[in-house]
């Protein structure tokens, strides 16, 4: 019975929840914790632990509590994603230094949210805040709208939910009008927020692309509102876009998005 096609899926898929279960945690769990987490029994859970030190994936410390092993690390590598920090990394810290607000960097993998792949920090001592690995649903954040807005439109339409959830008053909630910000993206070259994640932060990102012109992640410079102005919205449109180009696997890239950025 458990070599059967379903129960080895159930298996596989209780795998992967361990996985997520103890990078989200970031420190090493015990047994019953991570039993716990995935609704697995001990016995049952012992034999996932088992498979996935065998293989590296997870390692059994002493004292008998588990983390994640090197295995997973060199593994994620082949990650496009995570190829394009080691390119990006230098060029973030740049704008970061030139702007003197942070830099990120995230990408849509698959569903609707953006996961942060490298954060620059600000060196300010008011400043805005988010983790590498977060992940936040795309429509709130500029990171998000300028991954959106360069998607084809039938894979835009598949992750597009339904109901779009408000953060603050002033987060897009209605899919037309979302569309419609899409399009002055993509003729601008950049999203730009302001307060639609949380009332006091905005940003603009521009859209990152690999050698196939595809939209792989998008470069934000995010402040406190109280920073932003006109000087400052003009400044930083000009450096993510050059950067975001700068980043881009391919040359014609940022062609249209040089000419706008002269034209800020």
């Amino acid at each position: 019975m458990e070599n059967s096609p379903l129960a080895m899926l159930a298996a596989l898929s209780h795998g992967l929840d361990v996985i997520e279960y103890l990078a989200k945690e970031r420190k090493p769990a015990s047994l019953g914790a991570v039993a716990a987490a995935i609704g697995v029994g001990k016995s049952g859970t012992h034999r996932i632990l088992a498979t996935l030190c065998a293989r590296g994936f997870v390692v059994r410390s002493e004292g008998g509590i588990y983390e994640l092993g090197f295995r997973l690390w060199e593994s994620a590598w082949a990650v496009p994603g995570v190829q394009l920090v080691a390119r990006a990394a230098p060029v973030m810290q740049r704008v970061a230094d030139a702007i003197g607000d942070g830099a990120t960097l995230g990408a849509i993998n698959t569903g609707f949210d953006v996961v942060y792949l490298h954060v620059v920090e600000s060196r300010q001592t008011v400043r805005v805040y988010v983790e590498t690995g977060a992940r936040l649903p795309a429509h709130i954040t500029a990171t998000g709208l300028a991954c959106l807005a360069y998607l084809p439109p039938e894979r835009l339409e598949q992750i597009l939910p339904a109901r779009l959830e408000a953060y603050t008053p002033n987060t897009l909630v209605d899919r037309d009008a979302l569309l419609r910000e899409l399009q002055r993206i993509r003729a601008r070259g950049c999203a730009r927020t302001m307060g639609t994640f949380r009332p006091d932060v905005g940003g603009i990102a521009a859209p990152v692309f690999d050698g196939e012109g595809r939209v792989v992640a998008a470069l934000c410079v995010s402040s406190p509102t109280y920073r932003i102005d006109t000087a400052w919205t003009r400044k930083v449109s000009k450096a993510v876009m050059a950067a975001a180009h700068e980043m881009s696997g391919f040359p014609f890239a940022g062609q249209a998005v040089h000419a706008l950025a002269a034209a800020a």
